[in-house]
């Protein structure tokens, strides 16, 4: 009876050893994944502050159709709004020109305008 409980001892440790090897496997593969997927998300930000050019958008309350005067005037008028020296927040003034900045540069990053190829950036400044 004490043979039959030994053999099944060393089932139960080979199950459990092979067990874990089949679980870190798993958690390498997880873990490279998780990797993989946090560079294709970084890779979606934008270099205005770290936000994507549909987050900007948001901030600046402005359409994905909107043209690039019209994220002008936005800018212009949530940054004066903000304006510390006025009582605003430099903290929000910071984020609406991140924005402002974001969706400069992916208008100038995307397809050439129809008026000649002028970037919505140099229209901006």
């Amino acid at each position: 009876h004490s043979l039959s409980m030994a053999g099944f001892g060393r089932l139960i440790a080979n199950i459990i050893i092979m067990g874990g090897g089949a679980v870190g496997r798993a958690f390498l593969d997880a873990y490279k994944q998780a990797l993989q997927n946090g560079t294709t998300a970084s890779s979606l930000r934008r270099a205005g502050g770290g936000i994507t050019a549909q987050e900007a958008r948001s901030i600046l309350n402005v359409k994905p159709s909107a043209a690039p005067e019209e994220v002008k005037e936005a800018y212009q008028r949530l940054h004066n709004m903000n304006d510390p020296s006025k009582g605003g927040s430099a903290y929000l003034q910071a984020k609406i020109q991140n924005a402002h900045d974001a969706l400069a540069e992916d208008v100038s990053s995307g397809p050439k305008a129809a008026d000649g190829g002028s970037s919505a950036e140099a229209k901006a400044k």
